[in-house]
């Protein structure tokens, strides 16, 4: 009696139905970690939404009038928040800020004798003082110009010294940002070497057109000069300045 063998084929895996998870990974780790997945992904979206909102929280602090601080007399200071402010305070603070007569005056001596009082020996480091108390647009062009006609070398080589006298200050006119400054002052110039050499003597009116800008270290006055212009004027009747002004 023959003995019927038969062949059993090979099983074959079915790909239909396949579980996602890595082989042999247990259910629950690998939920665990897809759970973890998009938790993160729910964090950052929640940080982007916080960093926008301070963004914008920041934008409108910004934006926001200043407040300001009224002190009296005695030293009592009052706040007063912008928003609630009348005419009436808005016009005191800007009267109270703005610099006194005064302290017009000495700005405007400091700058013309750092200006005009041209000397060898202090030039090199009174000319630029001159040119840092100008406005941007003033500074740049006046550079320009010394630089063009060499004045700092040409006064350094000359070993000569000029000396001030102040006739007359004025403030003229005073607008919300603007101040009108006219000034009258004698220049005598002669030799560094006493004795040697003449001496030549003028008289000079100056028109100044200072801005009022935010006090700061470089700015402890409040003031800049916005233009300036030097026109000559005759001598005195005996040849000699005036009385000095204020």
């Amino acid at each position: 009696m023959r003995k019927e063998t038969r062949t059993e084929s090979p099983a074959r895996l079915s790909t239909t139905g396949r579980d996602p998870a890595p082989p042999g990974s247990p259910p629950a780790v690998w939920a665990a970690f897809a759970a973890q997945s998009a938790w993160k992904s729910w964090a950052i979206a929640g940080l982007l939404c916080l960093v926008g909102l301070q963004s914008i929280a920041l934008a409108r602090l910004a934006s926001r009038p200043p407040e300001f601080v009224l002190v009296d007399a005695a030293g009592r200071t009052t706040p007063v928040r912008r928003s609630v402010a009348t005419d009436a305070i808005l016009k005191l603070v800007a009267d109270k800020t703005r610099p006194p007569e005064m302290t017009v005056v000495r700005f405007t001596r400091d700058f013309l004798h750092l200006a005009l009082a041209l000397n060898s020996t202090t030039v090199e480091a009174n000319w630029p003082a001159a040119l840092a108390m100008m406005s941007p647009a003033l500074r740049h062009r006046v550079e320009g110009e010394a630089a063009a006609q060499r004045l700092v070398e040409t006064y350094v080589k000359a070993q000569r010294r000029t000396e001030l006298t102040f006739e007359e200050i004025v403030l003229e006119d005073r607008t919300p940002t603007l101040l009108s400054v006219r000034a009258i002052v004698a220049r005598r110039t002669g030799s560094l070497v006493a004795g040697s050499g003449g001496t030549a003597s003028d008289r000079v009116e100056v028109e100044l057109a200072e801005r009022l800008v935010a006090p700061t270290v470089e700015r402890p006055d409040g003031l800049e000069v916005e233009e300036w212009r030097v026109a000559p004027l005759p001598p005195t009747r005996h040849g000699s300045p005036g009385p000095t002004g204020r």
